[in-house]
């Protein structure tokens, strides 16, 4: 059986890390020494100091982050069976990349994405995070939302308007259906 890399992307301000401790808490009586990677702790330094100046990353920032991200992923999926980590996949050549580094690993993507009004709200009322909704413009301009018949494994939940409940019922019944590829 394939180790398999459950990764949350979409945009900064979307629930990321939120929905994958969600799934975590879920998954972790199945998977007991699984482990959640936090993408955002993963970028290098350089990449962090660009987002905190209000920078956007460019695909050159992105390569060995991305690289990174499926490495360390595979590898705990390859020791525990199952791996979450957050990572904002948000072009098909990043989510591309990603598998083609570990091909030996099934790679999940569930997309949370939301309308960038609402987004940008949910940024600017975050504290202490690198991400500043001045840089949600580029990354709404960066999203390629994945399209099903062209990438399998890849589910979109759309967060607007919705409690975190909803959210929660959503990605678990769609995550149960991923994971039984």
């Amino acid at each position: 059986m394939h180790p398999k890399v459950l990764v949350i992307a979409g945009t900064a301000g979307t629930g990321k890390s939120s929905v994958a401790e969600l799934l975590v808490e879920h998954h972790i009586a199945k998977y007991p020494d699984m482990e959640f990677l936090e993408g955002d702790s993963l970028h290098p330094p350089a990449n962090v100091q660009k987002m905190a100046e209000g920078i956007p990353l460019q695909d050159d920032d992105r390569w060995d982050w991305l690289r990174k991200v499926a490495t360390l992923s595979s590898d705990s999926a390859q020791k525990h069976g199952l791996c979450i980590v957050t990572c904002s996949s948000l072009k098909k050549k990043y989510r591309d990349l990603i598998r083609t580094t570990c091909p030996e690993t099934n790679f999940y993507f569930l997309f949370l994405y939301g309308e960038q009004a609402v987004i940008l709200k949910r940024l600017e009322q975050r504290q202490g995070h690198f991400m500043k909704g001045s840089m949600m413009e580029s990354q709404f301009r960066d999203l390629e939302l994945p399209n099903s018949a062209e990438e399998p494994y890849c589910n979109i939940v759309n967060v607007d308007g919705k409690s975190f409940k909803q959210v929660e019922e959503e990605v678990l019944a769609d995550v149960e259906k991923l994971l039984a590829h």
